[in-house]
């Protein structure tokens, strides 16, 4: 890549490029992140469509916050079960609003540390502090 071409105004994430210098030569450069440029905005968006809508399916008791963090890590019944030393049928019980509510102090804590919220995200549905740009979701 020529040096030209490596260089994308991002200034909040900066990286160092390897490209072919106009001498011939190839050395570092800093430019910005292309993909931070010009997908980060589309990926938050995407983001918080997702949260506002697990948000709405737990305010109808569809689901409890157990699945809305089983969906935001991208996790199975299984790997989380591995996490938690949970079993699998326990944790699809878990993702029903009844039995949620039902969870002992213990098993609320183990969830919360595999999802590195605190308890009370967890409880509020609360994914945390990643930065979500616009809380009302696009359509």
């Amino acid at each position: 890549m020529k040096e030209k071409e490596g260089f994308v105004d991002c200034p909040e994430q900066q990286m160092i490029l390897y490209v072919e210098k106009e001498d011939g030569q190839f050395g570092p450069m800093q430019t910005g992140s292309y993909i931070t440029k010009n997908y980060i905005n589309d990926y938050f968006t995407k983001r918080n469509n997702l949260v506002h809508s697990l948000r709405e399916q737990i305010s109808r008791r569809e689901i409890s916050p157990v699945k809305l963090f089983m969906v935001l890590e991208d996790l199975t019944t299984k790997e989380l079960s591995a996490r938690t030393r949970i079993p699998s049928r326990k944790i699809k019980k878990h993702i029903l609003p009844v039995h949620f509510e039902q969870l002992s102090e213990d098993l609320l804590h183990r969830y919360a540390a595999v999802f590195n919220v605190t308890v009370e995200q967890l409880l509020k549905a609360d994914p945390g502090t990643e930065p979500l740009h616009d809380e009302s979701p696009k359509r």
